[in-house]
């Protein structure tokens, strides 16, 4: 690769032969000289991993000036590597390129072996001089050694995991971007500080938390600045789930930094969808966070959850069996199930308001938190925040209403989600605290004239609590009869010029009523067998019905 005249070639080596070079390319073709090269590292790798000699090391007593021998081999290697690659690139599309990627390949092999050589008292050391090396690629290679043996070894000494330990401040230094005399760390290799640090913690940090809370403060710093470039920041992120996880109480006092940083990460959409990674890292961490510290979330809970209804729409492109998907459907669960009524019911309240008008395709993950909430709520928390729960469902439930001139079939999908939710409720009250809340509801959807779209929710509430409760819902419905009858009338078109509803689309919601309502008193006449169907019903609804017909 030397430009200069080939007779004034600088030898740094004492290896020689009669002319003074340690190979003379003047007399030897390029092909010799790559064929020397390779037996050259072949050699070395076979010495290296040969009976004879590993006896010899390990005989050998572990001496600084062995150490020393030991890191600069390491490091040649390192170099080596680095020189070898640089050459598969430059010769990617010339005939030598096979012969470069094999040579990359038997160099690699030469690391194996001279890391295999190394006892572990030895090798942290080492690791820890090449991690202050000069060469971006040897300090890079030297982490990437160090998560292999740390991934690898599952038994190590408490000697051992002290010494890994004190590689934490060089890790964070890297992280950081502080070297002398060099401005700015290579974007990957500060990646790769951060998976050691991931790594290290996972694996020893139960036991020895304390060293971690500064890899916690560096992380957060780093997902709070916006300059920050995205793949780092990704790391970042796993490894703030894997220290928070470990740290538990003790990382409280980083929250109130952590999670605006981590929300505000979850808000910029455009960024989330182009980088699948990032959008995973992002959600990690959200999720081990609230795994570990749900009752510290309450301050930061009404962004979680829009952040939460904001990220189901962007999980979707990903299928349901996706990671990210999976996550999200944790962290739904987390929240629904870890976090007492007092302070999950006033936020899904709060953001229901923001969401209904703003996103209100975003109704259906909210309420499914709901849903899964009120189905693990203790029977006590129920009764005592019911009242509390049907204002909510009482507010919820016009949303057809305030919504009456937007597409029927969206309006009916977040309805499906609301009324599912108010069901999960129903079916664990007892008939006492039932009947009140059914005539509550009756009520409701009769007080204002105006609002016909009530007459919709309420008839489609009727036919999903009766397919539910099936012939125990005869008991509550003899109130049904005569307004069921006098909808069957006013919808009937033969009967009335006027029509039911006042909107454009009045003929597709007169349908829509007659539908639920019909659906409500097939499945009463199904599932009675208490003799619901007197005489005196049976003639109130006889006539409309045919006259339906």
């Amino acid at each position: 690769d030397d430009p200069g005249p080939k007779s004034s070639r600088p030898c740094k080596t004492k290896l020689k032969n009669q002319d003074g070079q340690l190979f003379n390319v003047e007399s030897h073709s390029d092909k010799q000289l790559r064929h020397f090269k390779f037996l050259s590292v072949s050699f070395m790798s076979q010495l290296l991993s040969s009976q004879s000699f590993v006896k010899m090391i390990v005989e050998c007593e572990e001496t600084e000036e062995l150490q020393e021998l030991e890191q600069r081999l390491l490091e040649e290697v390192l170099c080596y590597i680095n020189t070898v690659a640089s050459s598969v690139e430059a010769n990617v599309n010339k005939p030598t390129a096979k012969f470069w990627r094999v040579l990359l390949n038997k160099s690699y092999d030469m690391l194996d072996k001279v890391n295999a050589l190394l006892p572990t008292e030895t090798f942290i050391p080492v690791i820890r001089g090449l991690m202050t090396n000069q060469l971006p690629s040897v300090r890079r290679k030297a982490m990437d050694l160090l998560n292999n043996k740390v991934q690898q070894r599952t038994k190590w000494q408490k000697s051992q995991i002290l010494q890994l330990l004190e590689l934490i401040p060089e890790l964070i230094a890297i992280v950081q971007c502080k070297r002398k005399n060099e401005e700015e760390e290579q974007a990957i290799n500060r990646q790769t500080a951060l998976f050691s640090l991931k790594l290290l913690c996972k694996g020893f940090g139960t036991e020895n938390p304390e060293p971690f809370v500064p890899v916690l403060k560096t992380a957060v710093d780093l997902i709070s600045s916006e300059k920050e470039e995205k793949n780092v920041m990704g790391s970042a992120l796993l490894c703030i789930a894997e220290v928070t996880c470990i740290l538990k109480a003790q990382a409280i006092p980083q929250l109130p930094r952590l999670m605006p940083a981590l929300l505000k990460t979850l808000k910029n959409k455009k960024e989330l969808v182009s980088n699948e990674i990032y959008l995973l890292s992002a959600v990690t961490a959200l999720l081990k966070v609230a795994e570990t510290l749900p009752h510290f979330l309450s301050p930061y809970l009404l962004d979680c959850l829009l952040q939460i209804v904001r990220l189901e729409k962007i999980v979707v492109e990903f299928g349901p069996t996706s990671q990210i998907s999976l996550r999200v459907t944790s962290l739904k669960t987390i929240l629904a199930t870890r976090l007492a009524p007092r302070i999950l019911l006033p936020a899904v309240t709060k953001c229901y308001s923001e969401v209904a008008n703003t996103r209100k395709n975003g109704l259906g993950p909210l309420m499914n938190i709901l849903k899964e909430h009120i189905v693990a709520m203790e029977k006590e928390h129920l009764i005592s925040h019911q009242s509390e729960l049907t204002a909510f469902f009482m507010k919820a439930l016009d949303f057809r209403t305030e919504h009456a001139q937007d597409e029927l079939e969206e309006v009916g999908k977040t309805e499906a989600c609301i009324i599912d939710c108010l069901i999960s409720m129903v079916m664990k009250l007892s008939e006492a605290s039932f009947r009140p809340l059914f005539f509550k509801l009756f009520d409701w959807s009769r007080t204002e004239s105006t609002l016909k779209d009530r007459l919709l929710t309420f008839h489609r509430i009727a036919d999903c609590i009766a397919d539910k409760l099936k012939g125990l819902f005869t008991l509550f419905a003899g109130h049904l009869v005569k307004p069921f009858a006098e909808t069957l009338n006013e919808a009937n078109i033969s009967k009335t010029d006027e029509a039911f509803f006042d909107s454009e689309n009045s003929t597709e919601k007169s349908c829509l009523l007659l539908q639920f309502t019909l659906d409500c008193l097939q499945k009463l006449f199904l599932f009675d067998t208490q003799k619901f169907l007197s005489k005196e019903r049976a003639e109130t609804l006889m006539m409309p019905l045919v006259d339906q017909v």
